[in-house]
């Protein structure tokens, strides 16, 4: 199809990529490539469409722009191997020894501990036995921004988890199969084809 120059449509779309364990022999240490850093967006090679929605590392594709509006951390649940205590630790030390940053341009558009943005996402059952997640299982129950966030068209974006005092050790010695997601919802501008 051809573009239609000069007119744009806006899309309510999600940008999302995650960090992944694999498999119940890797560990959380084995998988990071910086010990105290997990970056988002910056590796989206080899990501299957579930861990990363980006068709490049840290840009938006062609000319297209994004308003952030809202952003979370979603963490996959509990595996049948790990037992109600081990799942509480790893999400509790997780969200609670780290601080999330969203820098567009170099530049740094929030730095917050990772609580500060609930998943707003998982499962959830009426007799309260769904899988641990981190917040409520409500799209509504996220961080969202005061006023959205822009991503130019071809400006470098990426996420940032840091562990300023380290990762602690029921994070690093936790097995896979894992996924911790960001998820930054809001509006992707594009031509209209």
């Amino acid at each position: 199809m051809a573009r239609v120059t000069g007119v744009k449509e806006k899309l309510h779309s999600p940008l999302y990529d995650a960090f992944l364990l694999l498999d119940d022999e890797s560990t959380f240490e084995d998988a990071m490539t910086d010990p105290r850093v997990i970056r988002f967006f910056v590796d989206v090679q080899s990501k299957t469409r579930l861990e990363t929605n980006m068709q490049a590392a840290g840009v938006l594709p062609s000319l297209n722009t994004f308003e952030a509006r809202a952003m979370r951390v979603v963490i996959s649940g509990t595996t049948a191997s790990d037992d109600s205590d081990e799942a509480d630790t790893f999400i509790s030390d997780l969200i609670y020894s780290s601080v999330v940053t969203l820098l567009v341009g170099e530049k740094e558009a929030i730095t917050a501990p990772t609580f500060m943005f609930p998943s707003g996402a998982g499962v959830a059952s009426g007799d309260g036995t769904g899988s641990l997640n981190h917040g409520q299982p409500d799209p509504l129950a996220t961080f969202r921004f005061a006023e959205p966030v822009f991503i130019e068209p071809q400006q470098n974006f990426r996420v940032e988890m840091l562990f300023p005092r380290g990762v602690p050790d029921s994070v690093l010695e936790s097995t896979g199969p894992r996924h911790i997601w960001v998820v930054i919802d809001g509006y992707l501008e594009r031509d209209v084809q």
